[in-house]
């Protein structure tokens, strides 16, 4: 046939997935990472906001043959360390760093473990925090996915195994 040409070595492979490079892709790995990073800040200001109250008065108190009060100051510290940290970590996603987003991760899922140890002192809030950190890390984890590593730079020609 004229004007028609064969490939000798057969079809061209099909790349199967997103494209490497483009304007979609980056700008949708940034809207997740900065849809996690206000999830996550939300998150850490119930936290924050629920344990600076309960530091300030122990409400908790059990009738039992008498009134038993609760101290559950320590724990209460510890949520309000929790919520600090992981809104320090939805602003540090403002940085698209491999790390940041690492570092954000592990912060919104201490603050999920935190709040199945919680919950019985404050199940609307914590139900609100578990959903909000629980979504933002699973998109942080697809983040990570989507997101290339870097190779280490070649020594003289050669690659780096």
């Amino acid at each position: 046939m004229r004007g028609h040409r064969s490939n000798p070595n057969g079809p061209a492979p099909r790349r199967v997935g997103p494209p490497e490079s483009g304007a979609g892709s980056d700008d949708a790995r940034r809207s997740h990472r900065l849809v996690a990073g206000l999830l996550l800040g939300v998150a850490g200001a119930i936290d924050a906001s629920a344990g600076a109250g309960a530091v300030r008065v122990d409400p908790y108190v059990v009738i039992d043959e008498g009134f038993r009060r609760l101290d559950v100051t320590g724990w209460a510290w510890l949520q309000l360390a929790t919520g600090l940290a992981v809104i320090a970590a939805a602003l540090a996603l403002t940085v698209d760093r491999r790390a940041t987003a690492c570092a954000a991760i592990g912060a919104g899922a201490f603050g999920v473990l935190l709040t199945v140890a919680l919950f019985a002192y404050q199940p609307v809030e914590r139900a609100m925090s578990a959903l909000l950190a629980a979504v933002a890390v699973w998109l942080l984890a697809g983040h990570l996915r989507a997101t290339p590593r870097r190779r280490p730079a070649t020594q003289g020609g050669r690659e780096v195994s």
